[in-house]
C-alpha cells in the first residue's frame, strides 16, 4: 500500500529534513537521547509556528495552503516525550519572553494615558492600546485562544505536555462542541467567535493555528473517541509514533551547541525578515508557487493518493489518506523554507522529502488507529506480565478482585490502579467495578 507499509519498521525519514535540521535531530538523540521522531516532528511545528501566515504555496487557480500542523506524539510513561518539544520550542519562548515584556511597557504607557482628563489627553500624543505578541499558548481558555489569535495575525501554536487533559478542558470550559471551532482553524478558514457580553463578535479572516503535545497509549481512546472519528479531527492530526521507546539511562556525551545557536538563528531571523502586516492591517502574505518539477512530481503523489483514498473509500483510512493531498502541500512548504527561508517557489527537493514524511505519518495514523479501533492489537504491546494479568481477570470484576491477583504477575497494587485507568481495555461500569474489552470467550 505506502513505500513503508510495514508499521513495525517505519523509521523517521530523517534525510528529507536540510542538513542543518537533521544534524541537530541527530545530535540530540546521540547527547541527551531525544528520540528522532519526537524531535524532527517538534522541529516541522516550530518551524510552521514562526512562518504561520508570512508564507503560503499557491497549489492551484482558488486553493493555497499555509502551513499548520497539528502532531501528537505518543509514547509510554518515560519515553522522553516532553523534552524534545521544550528544547525546540525553546528559541520562540524566548521571542514571546521579549515581547511580553515590550507589551508590559507598552500597556503602563496606556494605561498612564487613559487616566488622564479629556484636557489632558489633548495636550499629549495619543496612546493606543497595544496588543500582545505571543507565538506559544499552553493552558488557556477557547475565548483565550481566539482573541490570541485575533490579536496576533501570524497565529499561535498550542503546547501541552497531555493533549486529553488540553482537550478535556477546552470542551469543558462551555457547553457548546468547541472542536468544529478546531476544525475550522486547521483550515485556516475565516472564524467567528460569539463572546458574551460582547456586542460584536470576534472574526479572524485568518486563523492560523498549531498544535503539538503528548499522549500515552493507552489515552489514545480517550483523546481519539468516535466522535472525533466522524467529524474529522483525528484525520487532521500527524502522529509521530515510533516503535520500541523505553526509558534511557543518562549518557555523558558532550552535545554540540553550534547547532542549537545555528538553529536559533534560523528562528530569529526568519521572525525578523518576514513582517507580515502591510497598512491597514493587511497581511503581508509571500505566495510561494511550485517549480514545473515540483509540479509535476506533487500531481504524480497526488495521483497514487487517489487511487489509495479510493481503496478504502468506506474506511477512516480512506479519510486519513484524503487530507494527506493537505499535509503534503504543507510539508513541502516548511521543507522548503527550512532549506531556503527567501525561497520564491517550492522545489523537487521539498516535494520529495514530503512523500517520505508522509509516508511515514500515515504508518503512524494507522498504527494509532489499529490501537483505537481493535484493543487486541493494543494489548499484544503490553508487557507479557500484564497480558497474562489481563487474561486472567474475569470479564466482570471489582477493583479489590485486580488488587489480590496483581502481585502474582508482578505488578504493584499502584501500578495496577493506574492499569485499570487504561480506557482501550477496560470499561469503568461504576466506582470500583470495571468490564474488560476483549472479553474470554471460554
Amino acid at each position: 500500500m505506502l513505500d513503508n507499509e510495514n508499521t513495525d519498521h517505519n523509521l523517521f525519514p530523517i534525510d528529507a529534513f536540510p542538513q542543518l535540521f537533521k544534524e541537530l535531530t541527530l545530535e540530540l538523540d546521540k547527547s541527551l537521547n531525544y528520540p528522532i521522531d519526537y524531535t524532527a516532528s517538534a522541529i516541522l511545528v516550530a518551524t510552521s509556528a514562526v512562518m504561520g501566515t508570512s508564507v503560503k504555496v499557491n497549489v492551484r487557480p482558488l486553493w493555497s495552503e499555509f502551513a499548520s500542523l497539528y502532531c501528537c506524539i505518543v509514547g509510554k510513561a518515560g519515553a522522553n516525550k516532553s523534552h524534545p518539544i521544550s528544547t525546540i520550542f525553546d528559541p520562540l519562548r524566548r521571542i514571546d519572553s521579549i515581547n511580553h515584556k515590550v507589551f508590559e511597557t507598552q500597556r503602563k504607557k496606556f494605561n498612564e494615558y487613559e487616566s488622564l482628563t479629556k484636557t489632558e489627553k489633548k495636550n499629549v500624543p495619543k496612546v493606543e492600546e497595544p496588543m500582545l505578541k505571543k507565538l506559544i499558548l499552553t493552558n488557556c481558555t477557547p475565548e483565550a485562544l481566539f482573541k490570541r489569535l485575533n490579536e496576533n495575525p501570524r497565529g499561535c501554536t498550542i503546547i501541552s505536555d497531555e493533549l486529553p487533559t488540553f482537550l478535556d478542558g477546552i470542551n469543558n470550559y462551555s457547553k457548546s462542541d468547541q472542536q468544529s471551532n478546531f476544525l475550522t482553524t486547521w483550515s485556516n478558514k475565516p472564524t467567528t467567535i460569539d463572546r458574551i457580553g460582547q456586542p460584536i463578535p470576534l472574526f479572524i479572516e485568518t486563523p492560523f493555528l498549531s498544535i503539538i503535545g503528548g499522549v500515552q497509549p493507552r489515552m489514545l481512546g480517550r483523546l481519539f473517541t468516535s466522535q472525533k472519528l466522524d467529524n474529522g479531527f483525528y484525520q487532521r492530526f500527524l502522529f509521530a509514533y515510533p516503535d520500541n521507546v523505553h526509558k534511557q539511562p543518562i549518557n555523558d556525551n558532550e552535545m554540540d551547541e553550534n547547532l542549537f545557536n545555528d538553529y536559533t538563528q534560523f528562528i530569529t531571523d526568519y521572525i525578523d525578515n518576514s513582517n507580515i502586516i502591510e497598512n491597514k492591517g493587511i497581511l503581508n502574505t509571500k505566495i510561494l508557487e511550485w517549480s514545473d518539477e515540483a509540479k509535476d512530481f506533487w500531481l504524480g503523489w497526488n495521483k497514487n493518493n487517489c487511487d489509495l483514498v479510493n481503496e478504502h473509500h468506506d474506511s477512516i483510512k480512506g479519510e486519513i489518506l484524503s487530507k494527506y493531498d493537505n499535509h503534503f502541500i504543507r510539508l513541502a512548504l516548511i521543507l522548503q523554507i527550512m532549506e531556503n527561508p527567501k525561497s520564491n517557489s517550492i522545489g523537487l527537493k521539498a516535494v520529495e522529502g514530503a512523500k517520505k514524511l508522509c509516508n511515514y505519518y500515515i504508518n503512524c495514523s494507522f498504527k494509532v488507529l489499529q490501537i483505537i479501533q481493535n484493543p487486541t492489537t493494543y494489548l499484544k504491546s503490553l508487557t507479557e506480565n500484564k497480558r497474562n494479568f489481563y487474561e486472567a481477570l474475569n470479564n466482570k470484576f471489582a477493583t479489590a478482585d485486580a488488587t489480590k491477583l496483581c502481585m502474582s504477575y508482578n505488578i504493584g497494587v499502584r501500578q495496577t490502579k493506574e492499569f485499570l485507568k487504561d480506557e482501550i481495555l477496560f470499561k469503568r461500569l461504576q466506582h470500583g467495578f470495571y468490564e474488560k474489552k476483549i472479553v474470554k470467550t471460554t
